[in-house]
């Protein structure tokens, strides 16, 4: 009986420890490579790959480097977080440019998603909260699209230099930039950019772009909107006389980029995970039936040696 209670009593702890997180994968490391071949490093990270899928199954503090193609990460509703904290140690800024000063003495720019090389593409990124990083994902290359996020609390939220990629549905708020189009050479914006029913909110500035002396006016006008519906600003001014959820005159950002539908109401909010089953209510799920399971079994050994006893 009393090595039966030692074992069950064992299976109990070793069962409270793995659910509460006493054993489990550590979601602090410094930085998380999915790999060209699929496989992570490190793995003990609380990320389940599903094929091409990978999804968060608790927070990770951590930036994230994809070096494969053609794979999806699902946030589920949890939190990749940085370190950045709103304070600042060095001078440099993006969008002036290469010829003012950096401190090289200074941490690394954090990015919390970033693609190893330009011949990654087709990452999608979906139902994730990207926060406290000096820019939240770097979009530098082709085809990717990034749905139902919340990109919030960092210097840049979304960095653009890619040309195709796709933004809908994300919860973009509280940072000094939300939108930064990055521009390698002059009149080499970013193309085919996609940008409906996302919500920014509270940024600094929604939008901005490395500083040019004067405007391309050859360049094609940037639409944010799909043709009947674009995004969300929470300094919009505009109004709405017929009602439609539009409003009646365009989001002007600037000369060569406009939002010609702008959405009166957010619709984007950020994601939340699956609420998780109390620690209790787990302890009581797991003990109960093994402690049943240990009494019918020292009750059954009991009455075994009691009918052998007789026998004899």
């Amino acid at each position: 009986m009393k090595k039966t209670a030692t074992i069950a009593f064992t299976l109990i702890l070793l069962s409270i420890a793995l659910m509460t997180g006493i054993v489990s994968p550590a979601s602090t490391v410094p930085a998380i490579r999915i790999l060209f071949d699929g496989s992570m490093f490190p793995a003990n990270v609380p990320i389940q790959r599903n094929g091409d899928v990978y999804t968060f199954t608790d927070n990770v503090y951590a930036q994230i480097i994809v070096d494969k193609d053609n794979i999806v990460i699902d946030g589920a509703g949890y939190t990749l977080q940085g370190t950045y904290n709103g304070t600042r140690t060095d001078s440099w800024v993006i969008g002036q440019g290469p010829e003012q000063e950096y401190n090289e003495t200074a941490p690394p720019w954090t990015i919390g998603i970033d693609l190893a090389n330009k011949d990654r593409y087709n990452l999608t990124v979906k139902n994730l909260n990207i926060r406290n990083f000096y820019i939240g994902m770097y979009l530098w290359t082709s085809n990717n699209v990034i749905a139902g996020c919340a990109v919030s609390d960092n210097i840049v939220g979304i960095m653009l230099s890619g040309n195709s990629n796709t933004l809908t549905k994300n919860y973009i708020a509280r940072n000094e930039e939300g939108i930064f189009f990055g521009v390698n050479q002059p009149g080499d914006e970013p193309l085919n950019i996609v940008l409906t029913q996302n919500s920014f909110i509270d940024n600094d500035a929604h939008f901005s772009g490395c500083i040019c002396e004067g405007y391309n006016t050859t360049e094609c006008q940037h639409t944010w909107d799909d043709g009947e519906e674009g995004n969300y600003w929470s300094d919009y001014k505009g109004t709405d006389a017929d009602g439609d959820g539009i409003g009646d005159t365009p989001y002007v950002i600037d000369s060569q980029n406009q939002d010609r539908y702008p959405l009166m109401q957010s619709v984007a909010t950020p994601p939340t995970a699956a609420p998780k089953m109390p620690v209790e209510t787990l302890v009581t799920a797991i003990a109960v039936p093994i402690i049943i399971v240990a009494v019918v079994v020292a009750y059954r050994r009991k009455k075994k040696k009691a009918l052998e006893s007789k026998e004899h």
